[in-house]
């Protein structure tokens, strides 16, 4: 055994009587050519006095053989997301070669009370000039001299020591504190076989009022937390017993990935077991996908089509990470059981409460609400979990809104941001979005093409910006992207622009990406996000910067903001998203001449793959998107009629034909409306449109989407409207 006491100044046997005897985790960072050894060495001691369970994180196995330990768990950092729900007493994560902040996020977790977490580095001068994998990926051309911030890393370093962690190796930090926990309140044990699988009372009582919100024929019950408090669990027992003991046949659980419900079905299994209930689970590659018992159904289905199924119980777990208008196609019957994060390494949650729990509370829609605040694995106010707060700055919000908003931008040095200044810069993006990771945060800090701003009032954040150069690249470079046919990470829009529409010059232009822009929740709707991004402008066009673009999941809401800011759709994905349901689409706004002249060229390329791509790819495109996605003006595109299509034109105007017999000529005059980018209808007249002449959707859809008594009365009035503004209808024989 290693001579620990005379290698630190801190014996390690200390720290591990002391997280035994406080029943909370103690977090050790150990640095050294020898620390993978000596992290061995410490989970020795700890086995040495009492039993327990090892998981240890390496990637691609490096440095797994000098950890050895026969009965361990040993995954790598990619399969972090596949060990949630489990809990093991010691973690050893080697972190040389990875460091991940969302393997942190998840890895942290899994260790329960009383337990260490041992992550393990070389030398801290040598890992901080090396670079990881995930950083690596950053070095993107033609940003690679400029070289990794390394920030995140540093960041990481200074945060050991805080209370409960400990930094061993060439310098020791950290202090022995004692218990700093709460005591938990003890579990109440009902002789009920399923009330007593609950593992603490916070579940109990969660239970109760699942039941209870479903007796009651509430629409909806929403559940939130932060990670590791048994949201999961506890509704796959209270699944258990409203599939038992009432009469619905089916139900569908959902979540942004699979694995996200593997915690609902292995309860769901437990609470018919303790019932009694024999059950078949359908496994695909080594997942539970579905559960049979008693002639009823339990099934796995992705968000969007869980929402469309027909099925008296839904479950949706993780809702933050779906976008708000597909929750709301839920409510639309039957009872759902909504769970969501509120802290954690998804992120999202707090936004999930403002902008759907706000709506849902004024909709009137009956429904029940409980928050959960008891850890499952360890004790309340666990200092590990604190840590992993603050470095990950999972729990960050942004501060009151100041009283005088008069505002000024600013350019962000990250390497001089205060962490009070930087919390409330991020916090807002924690409350505006719905998909936040921590790996977000060490993109920001560390890649080197990447950069923050801000509009601030009273030296507080208010709208936070994160923008990422591309373009720039040289020729050979192109080339061998058009050859290969390949996107170039770190050139979302150029590369596509490059690849797509095989405009090789465009990629040779600059351009600024706005990754995120976030508006403080309690200012938005005062134009400040709009004033952000022609800040943003203002200093793009002050450095010579082509264009500025944006990518994002379409929504209706999101693609009104940037248009009405003067940027163009120019691409959108052939399929949606599996998770958010919805499309991807890119943004762009030249600002030099030269990028005007090959926007204009992409825009005609953009428009002509939409309009004649939504009867059947974009079938499903929700109208009021795609009419957004049409609205940028070019020339031309003047409808070309025939003597006989006029005539059948004007005689389904006056009523003479019906839509049928002039669909063909409707069809062109409509499609000439988008080419030119008008304005002389309403927004839904043009959604109207859409749908039934671009996209070919039945009659009875259009009643019940738009709520039309009589389309076919309106549509040829729409059509009327649509003849008295275009340009140019001229015959052709």
């Amino acid at each position: 055994m290693l001579s620990l006491t005379g290698r630190v100044k801190l014996d390690p046997r200390l720290i591990v009587e002391e997280a035994m005897n406080t029943g909370e985790r103690r977090l050790i960072v150990i640095s050294g050519n020898d620390s993978p050894e000596v992290a061995s060495e410490i989970a020795k001691i700890w086995l040495s006095k009492r039993e327990g369970r090892l998981l240890i994180a390496t990637h691609m196995g490096i440095n797994l053989d000098r950890i050895p330990f026969d009965d361990a768990t040993s995954i790598d950092f990619d399969q972090t997301e596949e060990v949630l729900g489990g809990t093991w007493d010691i973690l050893i994560a080697d972190i040389s070669h990875q460091f991940r902040a969302n393997d942190i996020g998840r890895l942290i977790e899994v260790v329960r009370g009383g337990g260490l977490a041992i992550l393990t580095i070389p030398p801290a001068e040598e890992w901080i000039n090396s670079m990881t994998e995930f950083q690596r990926r950053f070095m993107v051309p033609p940003f690679e001299s400029r070289g990794v911030r390394q920030l995140f890393k540093s960041r990481f370093l200074s945060s050991i020591g805080k209370r409960g962690t400990f930094l061993l190796g060439e310098e020791v930090r950290g202090e022995l504190c004692g218990r700093v926990s709460k005591d938990r309140a003890p579990i109440e044990r009902t002789g009920d076989p399923l009330f007593d699988l609950c593992a603490t009372r916070d579940q109990q009582r969660v239970l109760r009022s699942i039941l209870d919100a479903f007796k009651e024929r509430k629409r909806a019950f929403i559940l939130t937390a932060n990670r590791g408090r048994g949201k999961s669990a506890v509704i796959g027992i209270a699944l258990s017993l409203i599939m038992n003991r009432s009469k619905i046949r089916s139900a569908v659980v959902t979540s942004p990935s699979i694995e996200g419900v593997q915690t609902i079905f292995n309860f769901l299994m437990r609470g018919l077991d303790a019932q009694g209930v024999n059950y078949e689970p359908l496994i695909r590659e080594g997942r539970i996908i579905a559960l049979r018992f008693k002639g009823k159904d339990v099934f796995y289905l992705t968000p969007e089509s869980a929402a469309e199924v027909e099925v008296s119980l839904k479950v949706v777990d993780e809702a933050a990470s779906i976008p708000v208008t597909t929750l709301f196609k839920f409510l639309s019957g039957g009872f759902t059981i909504f769970s969501s994060t509120i802290h954690g390494y998804e992120g999202a949650g707090r936004g999930f409460s403002l902008r759907f729990l706000g709506r849902l509370r004024k909709s009137g829609i009956p429904h029940a609400e409980e928050r959960m605040d008891e850890p499952i694995r360890y004790p309340p106010d666990d200092p590990v979990e604190r840590w992993l707060y603050d470095f990950l700055l999972l729990d960050a919000e942004p501060g009151e809104p100041p009283k005088n908003l008069e505002a000024t931008y600013r350019e962000i040095s990250l390497d001089s941001i205060s962490e009070e200044y930087l919390r409330k810069f991020y916090g807002i993006y924690i409350l505006a979005h719905y998909r936040n990771r921590p790996n977000d945060l060490a993109t920001l800090l560390d890649a080197p093409h990447h950069f923050a701003r801000s509009l601030e009032a009273e030296g507080e954040p208010i709208v936070s910006i994160h923008l990422a150069e591309e373009g720039g690249l040289p020729n050979s470079l192109l080339e061998d992207m058009v050859r290969g046919m390949r996107d170039l990470p770190g050139h979302m829009i150029a590369s596509r622009i490059v690849l797509h529409y095989s405009f090789k010059s465009f990629g040779r232009l600059r351009g600024w990406r706005i990754v995120r822009i976030a508006t403080h929740p309690e200012l938005q709707g005062m134009g400040f996000g709009t004033r952000a991004l022609a800040e943003v402008e203002r200093e793009a066009r002050g450095k010579s910067v082509d264009w500025l673009g944006a990518g994002f999941g379409a929504t209706e809401d999101l693609l009104r903001f940037w248009v009405r800011s003067g940027y163009h759709p120019v691409h959108i994905s052939p399929s949606r998203n599996t998770v958010t349901g919805e499309y991807s689409v890119l943004v762009l706004k030249p600002l030099s001449e030269e990028a005007s002249k090959l926007t204009e060229e992409v825009l005609k390329e953009f428009k002509r793959r939409v309009l004649a791509s939504l009867h059947d790819v974009y079938f499903s495109l929700n109208p009021m998107v795609a009419r957004l996605l049409l609205k940028s003006k070019l020339d031309g595109g003047k409808a070309k009629l025939s003597t006989s299509q006029r005539s059948r034109l004007l005689g389904y105007v006056k009523g003479s034909y019906v839509y049928e017999l002039a669909s063909d000529a409707v069809h062109e005059v409509v499609r000439s409306y988008f080419w030119q980018g008008k304005d002389c209808l309403t927004p839904r007249e043009e959604a109207i449109l859409v749908a039934k002449v671009l996209q070919g959707k039945p009659w009875e859809t259009l009643k019940s989407r738009f709520g039309v008594k009589e389309p076919y009365e309106l549509l040829r009035e729409i059509v009327s409207n649509l003849l008295s503004c275009l340009d140019g209808l001229r015959d052709e024989a």
